[in-house]
């Protein structure tokens, strides 16, 4: 029992749990900031705090043990770079996407990821997605079509921003499941991108910055923390699991949206998007259930492999 739960793939859900679940308690934080800050000044904020988390997370690991490295160490600068920008470009298409449409709905383009993370993932990793897979897919394409409560007319700058935020994200986390390959320094993965957030932003503050009350500066923090430990344990998803599988398992957070939304926002969503994010979320279970007999098949192979090396040749 014990080992099972060591499992990659149950570590990897439980991971993912913990990520989707720290991402919308921070968009629900930061939706109310969105109607009075422009994103650059809390990307600033935000992002210096999350990059100064991480050195203190790497400084505290390697006091127990934990880390071996600082998170300013890579292997990988040029993948890190790339994956640098998408999480820039991801940032910003989000954060106006949340300011302009219902929580709900960012879903939509939560769903999308999973679609795109497949087409990339065979060419830049190198992952094979079978039948079984392409038919969780199709599933929860049929699904992500009918989150669309008021059909294609109901587009506006808002879904276009979500869209964008959710291609660049899809690069972001296959770059990070590549970067994961060869790179046992997770925090270096937050860090960087955050880093590189606050700078690109660092450039426009002198255009938009306005005073905050001390109940913004505590929101932002919340934020912050919420967001550091929501692309942390990404990383760490990234690490167990193929983007194939992880980015359909990740539209468990539209639980999470529709209960903040609900709860914070009072926005109540159509039928035809809670019918549509089941099926979506039914694909994901899919996705789950194929890289669970995956992960059988390695293992076989790895115990017949030491039994045919443990028999003396005659």
């Amino acid at each position: 029992m014990r080992q099972a739960l060591r499992a990659p793939w149950v570590l990897g859900v439980g991971f993912l749990l913990a990520s989707t679940l720290a991402a919308t308690l921070a968009d629900g934080t930061v939706k109310d900031l969105s109607t009075r800050l422009e994103a650059p000044q809390v990307f600033f904020l935000s992002g210096l705090i999350m990059a100064g988390l991480s050195l203190l997370a790497a400084r505290a690991g390697s006091r127990i043990g934990l880390f071996t490295t600082s998170c300013l160490k890579t292997k990988m600068p040029g993948l890190l770079l790339w994956r640098s920008v998408a999480t820039v470009v991801a940032s910003l298409g989000f954060f106006y996407a949340i300011a302009l449409i219902p929580l709900a709905e960012i879903f939509v383009f939560v769903g999308l990821m999973p679609l795109m993370s497949a087409l990339m993932s065979r060419h830049l990793l190198g992952e094979r997605v079978d039948l079984t897979a392409w038919a969780g897919l199709g599933l929860g394409l049929i699904g992500v079509l009918m989150l669309f409560p008021d059909g294609l007319s109901g587009l506006s700058l808002g879904h276009l921003a979500g869209f964008c935020g959710a291609f660049a994200g899809t690069v972001s986390l296959v770059l990070s499941r590549l970067m994961a390959r060869r790179e046992a320094n997770t925090l270096v993965q937050v860090f960087y991108p955050n880093l590189a957030l606050a700078a690109v932003a660092a450039l426009m503050l002198p255009a938009i910055w306005q005073p905050m009350a001390l109940v913004d500066v505590g929101r932002i923090l919340l934020y912050s923390v919420l967001l550091f430990v929501a692309r942390w344990t990404m990383v760490m998803v990234m690490q167990r699991l193929r983007a194939p599988v992880a980015l359909p398992l990740m539209n468990i957070q539209f639980v999470w949206m529709v209960a903040v939304g609900f709860v914070f926002f009072a926005e109540i969503p159509a039928a035809t998007t809670v019918i549509g994010a089941l099926l979506v979320m039914c694909a994901g279970g899919i996705a789950l259930m194929e890289q669970v007999r995956l992960d059988k098949m390695a293992r076989l192979s790895q115990l017949e492999g030491r039994a045919a090396g443990a028999v003396p040749a005659e």
